[in-house]
């Protein structure tokens, strides 16, 4: 029962996470002229999920919490846009600002749903790989969830930064933040790898799995 609690939970956060990180990503900002999407500092932990989730409830069931994230975030788009479109009530003045802000351009949205699931699902794919092949990778886990990120992460900056910047920024920004997306976001993941795995082992204690 506990485990089926826990998975709500983590269907939850992923899709969640992905909606936060979709809507931070409609600011860019400056990091010593390099520009950034504000979704880097929330997709990360989108990895994270998915690693727990992969590790305790086999990639199949993985791959479906990945398309119910992906669901839930269309129909936010969705939504975003009929709402938007709808008239504005005498007075209100914030339509400008509210279709700044939610109005999802096309490439962002296209980007950012794709590059999710593409990268998502090769990291489940990646993961359970490493799960399986013995060595380092079967006995721990934080190095299976940094190494299936590292490699799925080429993927998901590959797509999110070609479909959404490519001809918009100009070629030397667009390949600077390409690569600033990658070493950035895999760097956060490092950085709260400890969290991870602390997070990993009460899961395992709190499911009864063992050691």
């Amino acid at each position: 029962m506990r485990k089926q609690e826990y998975l709500i939970y983590f269907t939850a956060l992923s899709a969640g996470v992905l909606l936060i990180s979709n809507l931070a990503a409609v600011k860019l900002w400056n990091l010593a002229g390099i520009p950034v999407d504000g979704g880097l500092v929330c997709f990360p932990i989108t990895y994270m999920l998915g690693d727990l989730i992969v590790e305790f409830y086999g990639k199949t069931l993985a791959k479906k919490v990945v398309y119910a994230g992906l669901v839930v975030n269309i129909l936010a788009a969705v939504v975003f846009y009929i709402v938007i479109a709808l008239p504005s009530y005498p007075g209100w003045t914030m339509q400008e600002a509210y279709a700044s802000v939610l109005g999802f351009t096309p490439r962002i949205i296209a980007a950012s749903l794709l590059s999710f699931v593409c990268s998502n699902l090769f990291n489940n794919h990646v993961f359970v790989q490493m799960k399986e092949s013995g060595g380092v990778f079967t006995h721990h886990f934080i190095a299976r969830a940094l190494g299936s990120s590292a490699v799925a992460r080429i993927i998901d900056s590959g797509i999110f930064e070609t479909v959404a910047f490519f001809g918009v920024l100009p070629f030397g920004d667009f390949l600077h933040q390409a690569i600033f997306a990658y070493v950035a976001g895999f760097a956060i993941e490092c950085a709260l790898s400890p969290v991870e795995n602390k997070i990993q082992k009460h899961l395992k204690r709190s499911m009864g799995h063992a050691e």
